[in-house]
């Protein structure tokens, strides 16, 4: 083993802290040389996992939005149903705060482009507000943020428009929970990865066949074009631990 090697345990501990690589050097038998190749395997996962959280959460607004805006002229509203003062209920109970936070932050984004920007001083769009809402906002119109609070918004929201959001599955009730505890599992990984927890015990092999699941009750060709160049099949299959 080189000199190298044998520095990269104690460079990656006084990068990362070694609070955090002890979670590594333990799952690693107290073999410190393969803890940080587990370290950056996981680096890695992290990576492709943010990636194809990214196909799913896009999706999934950009079908929800499509619906509740020609529900919201249905029910009286506008297309932009982001607006302020134009939100109709039950969207508007279930989404005030983060609404108005989505405003705030797009109006800050939009305070901060640089004269050379293209939309320099243009006003945020509806497009702007929903790409600040958060991926819980979309969590929450499909099921309650707790089990002990009442899914009837959600069911309304569900039957008169959020469930032609997912052709693929059916427009009972029985689906609008299971999507719901799809969404919200996914919504828990995302989190995970962005504050960049330990992703060991995560079965990556289901929660990428729970993507293109959700994927594929939107659109069917949507699965293929997300999973193209993903390299998350392929690091399941590099994870080091296979060969120890």
């Amino acid at each position: 083993m080189t000199s190298a090697q044998l520095s990269q345990p104690d460079a990656l501990e006084r990068l990362v802290s070694p609070a955090r690589l002890a979670t590594y050097i333990d799952a690693a038998d107290g073999d410190r040389c393969r803890a940080v190749a587990l370290y950056l395997w996981a680096a890695q996962l992290a990576g492709a996992l943010h990636g194809q959280i990214a196909f799913v959460e896009i999706a999934v607004r950009n079908a929800i939005d499509i619906e509740l805006s020609a529900w919201s002229v249905k029910s009286g509203g506008v297309p932009e149903w982001s607006s302020a003062g134009v939100t109709v209920d039950p969207l508007y109970s279930l989404l005030r705060r983060q609404l108005v936070d989505a405003r705030n932050r797009a109006a800050q984004e939009m305070a901060e482009r640089p004269s050379s920007h293209p939309r320099c001083g243009t006003p945020p769009s509806h497009d702007d507000v929903v790409a600040q809402l958060m991926f819980g906002s979309w969590v929450k119109l499909v099921r309650p943020v707790s089990r002990s609070e009442s899914p009837v918004r959600q069911q309304q929201l569900w039957r008169s428009a959020i469930s032609t959001a997912f052709p693929g599955a059916d427009a009972d009730d029985a689906s609008r929970e299971r999507i719901g505890s799809q969404l919200e599992m996914l919504r828990r990984l995302r989190n995970r990865v962005a504050h960049h927890d330990n992703l060991l015990q995560v079965d990556v092999r289901h929660r990428f066949n729970g993507m293109l699941s959700l994927l594929a009750k939107l659109d069917p060709t949507f699965p293929a074009l997300a999973a193209a160049r993903s390299s998350l099949r392929q690091l399941t299959k590099d994870d080091p631990r296979r060969d120890w």
